[in-house]
């Protein structure tokens, strides 16, 4: 048998016999058999990567959510009817930056589109539009253009609802002590908000009532936010007038101010008291029960609760009359109603039964006005949850904009999660939009993280010891 296989290896040609000899080693065999690993991970790698270049998915975890849209450019963008186009001029090297917007934003609507030219390589056609500066942005439809000196998220929303839509003014009443829209840098003052509103295509204007007598006919919208005195006989006659004609007003007033004013919009259906709210359970840790959170919104007025409770600091109840107006905003279940002012001006932060009302408590309120126009008039408890302190806390600028955004009938700026721009020389004085917890929240973080999770890693470090300790 053994010449037999001598035989017949001999009469196997040469090269026949080394590439068995090849194959039949067992390192050829493993050889083999890696390259078929590598070549199948390398087949998978490329199936899983061009699954997901497909079926593109997002995740922005950075805190501020930087790398993503915000909730209002968003809706701005699905409320599109017509076509829109960016046409940006960038310099060498800045590509990136500007495809990264724009193509967020051409994700969300098929009416966006854009188009990028490096400025040095197409002078032509930044002459045609007029562009000589870098990072320089038009935006166009087919009867409407606006130029940008700079293509960020904020100009951009500025300029869709622009091209999109009309502008609408709202004019602040002035001269009674109110808030100051033009104030950035004081504490009291509306520059934050200002900046908001304008960036959603409102233009902001001051109301000198006792001088005009007469509220200008393209009056969108009327805020008397924060009188410390009353309105003259002239200016209540003017403000009669107005509503007749089914003007829109929002009234933003403080506890114990204006009682005139109170009075006067009691004709409206508002019943306004001297009162404050007091909130020991859902306010903010570590602040005063005057500070209550507000979690409870009429669904018509917020489909969706804004990001973050708003914090009213001291606030009044806004309550109303049957049939002539209705809230939409409350207090929490464990809120109620400080009813005697001495004892809020000495702190006396205790319910007295008979004395003061449990809630929830109305905090804001609306009423409908005129015959052939019809308007709506709000009325708020407070004026400071939206000064250039408070604006940066989660919820706070969304219950403001989200409610005239809602009486002037433009449902596509009702959003979520805005972050107002707050300039440098406020930062130190601003409170950062971080997170904000209430009472009971603060209590139970306190049990989960000190009590709960200790006690766990615990008795489990302890099991894991008698489990090893009987094993011997």
């Amino acid at each position: 048998m053994a010449r037999d296989m001598m035989a017949e290896l001999s009469n196997t040609p040469p090269l026949l016999a080394e590439e068995s000899w090849w194959f039949a080693r067992e390192s050829t065999r493993r050889f083999l058999l890696m390259g078929l690993e590598i070549i199948s991970l390398l087949v998978i790698a490329v199936s899983v990567e061009s699954f997901f270049t497909r079926a593109n998915r997002r995740f922005d975890l950075t805190p501020g959510k930087k790398y993503s849209l915000s909730e209002v450019t968003a809706q701005a963008l699905h409320s599109l009817t017509q076509p829109v186009q960016t046409t940006v001029f960038y310099r060498r090297g800045d590509r990136e930056k500007h495809d990264e917007l724009l193509g967020l934003m051409a994700q969300e609507s098929s009416f966006f589109t854009y188009q990028l030219f490096d400025l040095d390589r197409a002078p032509g056609l930044a002459q045609r539009y007029g562009v000589t500066a870098y990072g320089a942005a038009i935006v166009e439809t087919a009867g409407n253009r606006i130029s940008l000196p700079l293509a960020d998220e904020e100009r951009m929303l500025n300029a869709l609802l622009r091209v999109s839509q009309s502008e609408k003014t709202i004019y602040f009443l002035v001269d009674h002590g109110e808030n100051d829209p033009v104030d950035a840098e004081e504490r009291a003052g509306y520059g934050v908000l200002r900046r908001v509103l304008e960036t959603e295509n409102y233009r902001v204007r001051p109301l000198h009532l006792l001088q005009s007598h007469t509220i200008p006919r393209d009056a969108s919208l009327l805020i008397v936010s924060g009188p410390k005195e009353e309105l003259a006989p002239e200016e209540l006659e003017a403000l009669s007038t107005y509503f007749a004609a089914g003007g829109n007003a929002l009234f933003m007033l403080d506890p114990y101010t204006v009682p005139g004013l109170s009075r006067y919009l009691a004709q409206f259906g508002f019943v306004l008291q001297d009162d404050v709210v007091v909130d020991d359970q859902n306010q903010v840790a570590g602040g005063e029960p005057l500070m209550p959170m507000i979690s409870n919104f009429s669904q018509d007025v917020f489909p969706r609760h804004p990001r973050g409770e708003p914090l009213l600091p001291v606030v009044r109840s806004v309550r109303v009359q049957e049939g002539k107006a209705r809230a939409f905003a409350f207090s929490s279940d464990t809120s109620w109603a400080l009813k005697n002012r001495e004892r809020a001006e000495r702190n006396e932060l205790t319910f007295k039964a008979g004395e003061d009302e449990k809630g929830p408590l109305p905090v804001a309120a609306v009423a409908t006005v005129g015959k052939e126009n019809t308007g709506k008039i709000v009325v708020m408890g407070d004026s400071d949850f939206v000064d250039n302190f408070y604006a940066r806390v989660p919820g706070n600028v969304d219950l403001f904009m989200n409610t005239v955004g809602w009486v002037l009938g433009r449902p596509e700026l009702v959003a979520l999660g805005r972050t107002p721009n707050v300039p440098s020389t406020k930062r130190n004085t601003t409170p950062a939009q971080s997170l904000y917890l209430s009472a009971s929240q603060s209590r139970l973080f306190f049990w989960l993280m000190v009590i709960v999770e200790p006690t766990l890693v615990f008795l489990v470090g302890m099991a894991v010891f008698a489990r090893r300790r009987r094993k011997g």
